[in-house]
């Protein structure tokens, strides 16, 4: 009675460990046929169904109920889901082909399937007893399934796979030799990535557990999944798995780090020696091809091989001049019902030519197939190796079939160029998957177009879950990750068993695998994975239960982690390449070309660099970039951009630590690291290549700043090093860096202005950080550089004039952006002109300035003011190499705009306090109208920059 009595209570987690181990073990063979798509009810959809049906009758019988930590996220996750899909369905599919209602439905109800599993999981693990039990059986399945894929590939064991249309029939099917295995699961990259969410578990306990027996036997089924992840040959479940080791070495071991990373790349490179197959993908993935190309269009025709003229005799070649590449597409295919005024006619081999290259396009891609490799990597720049006027091309079997012929020489204007190329797996992805998914997500960006409405697959599970269900839908589906992380953190202290520890451990790293993963294979789509992954979660969540101290506010938590600092750097991210992604197609322009030219003519030793300027500026980190960057992507412009977006990113990110400090407010901040990304008056910083080096400069800089104000906060001597190392690095880039130190003065009067600065210039840690400004200007003055000359020189009697007028300048580009130049200019134009008027307005401008002072006092109080006194000193600093010149140039302003906009965030503050005696409301939504008519001119104006720049 009690046994039954235990069964009748326990019942639900003996579900859960026969799904744990029936998921993985049992072949997908199809049941029901879907309408529509080649896709199959299987049993484990009828056997998961009618577990659900059980745990739905415990549910109405109350003995259990849906409390639990993800109840909330996952019922938004399918509330989102469903309300996309109708969306689409009512919406969108009617305007597209080949979508269908019943798939999107039963997309809908797959995912509810799924995350079903978690509430199975997490009711059945109702005491910490189970836990070992569920431990044991995931163990003892991989086992299984490293015995079946051994099998497999050495005895002949049937797969069962869904591949495609055929295999998905159920049919057994043996493995080659040369096949990758996928073992009980419908494909390799499933399996593969099944062993990257379970080995990482296993490690975690080999090295939690101290039974030495138990660790031995846990590290060889380790090792053992580990060769048979080789034996798929998935290249990105391989990287994914060595980072969720080294997480798991992290937090278990962190002394064993530095030893076990030669360890681990020696048997790696053991066992990819073995495994040559993986190797030769990896070594695939980008290789040189010669392209052939058509002279008049550009466009590519296919990868070419070099034969001899023998190659063709004793066979039948036809000829053909064709007049375009839709006729030359037909050709090729073998379409004799295509009429062309040159008709097709054979060609005795006397009469191939002998004096012209032979080539064999080997790789044609017609536009309805994607061949391997004609995802070029920068073709139109690609160098141009030959420039034959004709090209045979050898019919595949099928196209030879139905033209009795070989090959034919087709007759035309060609070149073949030498271009690196994507291998067909990532040519599939980049040139259809990806492109598909992203429109599927343009048509709402907020929901989607709902299931069903990208290809059955798009190798990468983000972009698809974007293309389905949007953005409300992704951001739904991250919480449910974010949860997890919170009830972690705020458990993982009390957790006192090494076992729990270490099983919760191994999940979290190989979740983290699995979302690498998700970056090429659609991990979370894939039924065996899935049903596992939210197995898994349920056993989790309920060990983390038992070790919970006291209720936590998940809503509470996850605002704190959406205005946390990386959640705002996520969004600045967004916001970057949203606002400057279209300058990455920029091509080169003007100086752009100095550089590269200086690049290309490089010296024979890279320190020459830095000991010969040869009369142009010293700025030898700058020349050294562009070495290394043309030496590797040659003239491939979208990574050139791509750092600069990047370098941009950063420093946006930089300020918002620093301003964080400055304003002891998040909201501050984040709104001053908003205005500085969007800031159009230095644009040009961003889209000129050729100012990647102030980039730099400006982002070591800041570095340096930062990490000295660490290191006066913490007393730490390694933040004093970083500190000295990045104010050093700033000087390579641009000669501004020599007056970067001068920002720890600009910050420290925010301080206590008139001590801190006197204590601040007696101390030798502030004084040394010059050393290296010292031994730079002697190295210039030796490398024969640049120095004050031309457009680059100061006029000591016009200084004065000039750095007034300069001042304003940058200030009104800062503010008011590219528009305020001409306005500018004008003004400066008429000064020039006339030089007594303008000394006349002198006592004018200090009687300004000296109200403009009497305000300043009276309007800020005390610790606003020393946040104004900085920005201004800020912008100041920024800007003494520039002042004293003749001119002012819009990439100048970029560090200094930072000051001002600090100022600017000061005085909406008080705009807002002044406001607040009408209301909050009234407060707050006029000063967001500001914000928003201020940022929507800033933006109009960096779009037109692009437009400009592109154009």
């Amino acid at each position: 009675m009690k046994f039954l009595s235990f069964i009748k209570n326990k019942i639900l987690f003996l579900l859960t460990l026969f799904l744990l181990i029936f998921i993985p073990l049992f072949p997908k063979i199809p049941l029901v046929d879907v309408k529509n798509t080649w896709v199959y009810i299987r049993p484990e959809d009828i056997v998961v169904l009618f577990i659900l049906f059980f745990w739905v009758s415990l549910l109405f019988r109350k003995k259990i109920n849906l409390k639990t930590p993800l109840t909330l996220p996952i019922l938004i996750f399918w509330l989102v889901g469903a309300v996309s899909t109708l969306h689409g369905i009512l919406l969108i599919f009617p305007l597209l082909a080949n979508v269908f209602p019943n798939v999107a439905f039963l997309g809908l109800i797959r995912h509810m399937e799924y995350l079903s599993l978690f509430f199975v999981a997490y009711q059945g693990l109702s005491d910490k007893k189970f836990i070992p039990y569920a431990i044991a059986t995931v163990v003892i399945t991989l086992l299984a399934v490293i015995a079946y894929g051994f099998g497999q590939k050495y005895l002949s064991f049937p797969a069962f796979l869904t591949m495609n249309e055929e295999f998905a029939k159920g049919i057994p099917i043996h493995l080659s030799q040369l096949s990758r295995v996928p073992s009980t699961f419908a494909g390799h990259y499933d399996l593969a990535a099944y062993l990257v969410l379970v080995i990482p578990i296993v490690v975690s306990l080999a090295f939690g557990l101290k039974n030495l027996f138990i660790k031995f036997f846990l590290l060889i089924t380790a090792f053992l999944g580990l060769i048979l992840l080789f034996m798929t040959v998935s290249r990105i479940s391989f990287f994914a798995l060595i980072i969720s080791f080294f997480i798991i070495l992290f937090f278990q071991k962190r002394k064993l780090i530095l030893l076990s990373i030669p360890i681990l790349l020696a048997s790696i490179i053991l066992i990819v020696s073995f495994q040559s197959s993986l190797l030769n993908r990896f070594q695939s993935s980008v290789k040189e091809v010669d392209v052939l190309v058509d002279a008049k269009t550009g466009d590519s025709i296919g990868h070419v091989t070099f034969v001899k003229a023998d190659y063709f005799k004793n066979k039948i070649v036809l000829s053909r001049k064709v007049k375009d590449k839709e006729e030359l597409l037909k050709v090729m295919a073998g379409d004799k019902n295509n009429p062309s005024s040159t008709p097709t006619t054979v060609l005795p081999f006397k009469e191939i030519p002998k004096d012209v290259t032979l080539l064999i396009a080997t790789n044609i891609s017609t536009g309805e197939s994607l061949s391997q490799g004609t995802g070029y990597i920068n073709l139109p720049l690609s160098p141009v190796i030959k420039k034959p006027n004709n090209f045979f091309y050898q019919f595949p079997p099928d196209v030879k079939a139905l033209t009795s012929a070989d090959a034919i020489l087709v007759r035309g204007d060609f070149v073949v160029k030498r271009a690196a190329a994507y291998d067909l797996s990532f040519t599939t992805r980049f040139q259809g998957e990806w492109p598909h998914a992203l429109e599927a997500f343009e048509r709402n960006v907020l929901l989607g177009s709902g299931y069903g409405s990208v290809s059955l697959a798009v190798d990468n599970n983000y972009l698809r879950m974007l293309g389905e269900i949007g953005i409300l839908g992704f951001v739904s589906f991250l919480v449910i990750f974010l949860t997890l992380a919170i009830y972690i953190k705020k458990t993982w202290s009390h957790i006192d068993s090494n076992m729990s520890k270490s099983f919760i451990l191994g999940f979290v790293a190989g979740l983290i695998g699995l979302s690498l993963n998700a970056t090429l294979i659609d991990v979370f789509e894939a039924s065996k994975i899935a049903f596992l992954l939210w197995l898994l979660m349920g056993i989790v969540f309920a060990t983390l239960d038992f070790y919970k101290k006291s209720e936590i506010n998940f809503l509470y938590e996850l605002k704190k982690i959406a205005v946390s600092t990386p959640a705002i750097a996520i969004y600045l991210f967004a916001l970057t390449l949203s606002l400057f992604s279209s300058t990455l197609n920029s091509f080169f322009v003007g100086d752009d070309f100095t550089w590269l030219r200086w690049a290309a003519d490089g010296p024979s030793n890279i320190l020459n660099y830095f000991t010969q300027s040869n009369g142009f500026f010293y700025r030898p980190g700058t020349k050294v970039y562009f070495y290394l960057m043309y030496h590797t992507f040659w003239l491939n412009q979208f990574t050139y951009h791509a750092v600069s977006l990047f370098l941009h990113f950063s420093i946006t990110v930089i300020l918002l630590i620093i301003a964080k400090k400055v304003f002891k407010n998040t909201l501050f901040a984040t709104l001053a690291a908003f205005l500085f990304l969007i800031a159009s008056g230095s644009t040009e910083m961003v889209y000129w290549i050729s100012s990647t080096g102030s980039l730099f400069t400006a982002f070591f800089g800041l570095l340096g700043l930062l990490f000295f104000v660490y290191y006066e906060e913490q007393k730490k001597f390694n933040y004093y090093l970083l500190s000295f190392v990045f104010f050093s690095l700033a000087l390579l880039f641009h000669e501004l860096g020599i007056f970067l130190p001068l920002l720890i003065v600009s910050y420290k009067l925010k301080d206590n202005p008139l001590a801190s600065i006197k204590n601040l210039l007696r101390r030798k840690d502030f004084l040394f950080l010059f050393v290296p400004v010292v031994i730079y200007l002697f190295v210039r003055f030796t490398a024969n550089s640049h120095w004050l000359s031309g457009d680059y020189n100061y006029d000591f009697i016009k200084f004065p004039f000039n750095f007034v007028g300069n001042i304003l300048g940058y200030m009104a580009l800062t503010l008011m952006g590219p528009s305020a130049l001409p306005f500018y200019e004008k003004i400066r134009s008429f000064t020039r002109e006339n030089i007594l008027l303008t000394l006349g307005m002198i006592p004018l401008v200090l009687l300004v300035a000296f109200f403009a002072y009497k305000k300043f006092k009276s309007l800020f109080d005390f610790e606003e003011k020393k946040i104004v006194i900085f920005g201004l000193s800020f912008f100041v600093v920024s800007l003494l190499p520039f002042v004293g010149l003749g001119n002012i140039t819009s990439r100048y302003s970029y560090l200094a705009s930072m000051g001002l906009i600090i100022i600017f965030v000061i005085l909406i503050k008080k705009l807002y306090y002044f406001l607040l005696e009408n209301g909050k409301n009234i407060a707050l939504t006029s000063v967001s109208v500001l914000i928003l008519f201020y940022s929507t001119l800033q933006i109009i104006q960096v779009q037109q920059t692009g437009f400009n720049w592109l154009g």
